[in-house]
C-alpha cells in the first residue's frame, strides 16, 4: 500500500509555509526510524468493528479480561482502538489470529517497534553537517540538486496578527533550554493547565501536560535525551525566521513536543499512535513525523487516518537511504 499525500485546501499561509518543513527534514537526520517486525513482547492492538463504540468496546474489554486473561493498558476512543497485554506466557502471533478471527474485529496487530536505523547513522555525522549548513544558510535552493526552497520568500510572505499555527514534533523531545527556542517563545503552552498543580485542568488524561509529553516515561517532561528532537524542532522554527539571526524575533510558530522515541531512538507503534491523537486533540494543526520505514501498520495507518479527517496534516520523512520509495515502499 503506498499513501499519495496531496495538497489540501483548507490551509493557508501556514500550511503551505510548513510544507517546507518536509523538503528541508528530508535533507537531516531525521528519517532514520524504520518499522521492523520486532514487537513489544506480549502485546497486541485491537481495532473493533461496530460504530456503536463505547458500548461494543464494553463488551469486549470484558470478554477479552475475562475469557482470555488480557490486561487494557489503554483506549483511544475516537480511534475505536484498544492496547492491550496478554496473559503471562500467551504467544503474540497466537493471540492476533484468534482475534481476527473474531467478528467484532476490524483488526489485530502486535505493538511494532519503531527505532532509528544504525545504517541510517553510518556515515551521517560529516556528510549531514554539510547538509545541514546548506539548509539553513542556502535560504534560495538547496545546493546538491537545486531543490527550489525560498525560505527567504516564505519569510517575507507571512501574515502578522494570525494565530501561531501549532506544530506537533512526534520524535525525540526537545531541549526547552536551547537558545533559539527560550529566546522566541517557541514551545507550545497549554493554555488549559494551571502548571504544577498535580490536577488535569482541561480533562484530557494528561496532568500538568503544560508543555507536550512524554509518552515513553508517561510524564509531562519531554526534554530530548537523543538531540534528534531538538534538531527537527530547529528546521520548523527555521521555517518562520533565520534561526542564525544575532537577534531572533518572537516565534510565529508553536512547537508541541510529544516524545515517544527514548534516548536510543526507539519506540512503539502503540506511542506513536497516542502521541498522533493527543496532537490532533490539543490543536496542532501539523505533526512533523520523521521517523519510518520498514512494514506497514494498520493502527498507524487509524491513527494518520484520524489526523486527516481532522483536517490536521501528517508530513512524513522519505528517509536517507537513498531509495525509490515508489519501486520500495516504506511507511
Amino acid at each position: 500500500m503506498q499513501i499519495e499525500f496531496r495538497r489540501p485546501k483548507y490551509f493557508g499561509w501556514a500550511f503551505r509555509s510548513l510544507l517546507l518543513v518536509a523538503g528541508v527534514a528530508l535533507l537531516c537526520p531525521a528519517a532514520r526510524a524504520q518499522t521492523t517486525s520486532q514487537y513489544v513482547p506480549g502485546e497486541i492492538i485491537v481495532k473493533l468493528r461496530s460504530k456503536s463504540k463505547s458500548l461494543q468496546s464494553q463488551a469486549f474489554i470484558g470478554k477479552a479480561v475475562s475469557e482470555k486473561g488480557m490486561a487494557l493498558k489503554g483506549t483511544w476512543n475516537g480511534l475505536n482502538m484498544h492496547q492491550f497485554a496478554l496473559k503471562a506466557g500467551a504467544s503474540v502471533e497466537q493471540a492476533v489470529a484468534e482475534l481476527q478471527a473474531d467478528p467484532d474485529v476490524e483488526f489485530a496487530e502486535p505493538n511494532y517497534i519503531v527505532r532509528f536505523s544504525e545504517a541510517g547513522r553510518e556515515g551521517v555525522p560529516v556528510a549531514m553537517a554539510t547538509v545541514r549548513a546548506q539548509a539553513v544558510y542556502d535560504v534560495t535552493t538547496f545546493a546538491q540538486t537545486g531543490a527550489p526552497i525560498g525560505l527567504s520568500q516564505t519569510w517575507a510572505n507571512q501574515t502578522p496578527g494570525k494565530a501561531p499555527p501549532i506544530v506537533a514534533v512526534i520524535d525525540t523531545g526537545i531541549d526547552p533550554n536551547h537558545t533559539v527556542f527560550a529566546s522566541t517563545g517557541a514551545i507550545y503552552t497549554n493554555p488549559g493547565e494551571i502548571p504544577g498543580n498535580g490536577i488535569d485542568d482541561d480533562g484530557n488524561g494528561y496532568i500538568d501536560d503544560v508543555n507536550g509529553w512524554n509518552f515513553v516515561a508517561n510524564t509531562n517532561s519531554p526534554f530530548d535525551d537523543e538531540g534528534h528532537g531538538t534538531h527537527v524542532s530547529g528546521i520548523v522554527l527555521g521555517v518562520s525566521q533565520d534561526i542564525t539571526a544575532a537577534t531572533l524575533s518572537p516565534a510565529s510558530i508553536r512547537i508541541m513536543p510529544l516524545k515517544f522515541l527514548d534516548a536510543t531512538g526507539s519506540g512503539s507503534t502503540s506511542d506513536a499512535v497516542k502521541a498522533i491523537y493527543y496532537a490532533v486533540n490539543n490543536g496542532a494543526k501539523v505533526l512533523s513525523n520523521s521517523w519510518g520505514g520498514g512494514g506497514f501498520s494498520n493502527s498507524l495507518l487509524t491513527a494518520i487516518a484520524y489526523a486527516y479527517d481532522h483536517k490536521v496534516a501528517f508530513i512524513a520523512a522519505a528517509g536517507n537511504a537513498a531509495n525509490n520509495n515508489d519501486s520500495s515502499p516504506t511507511y
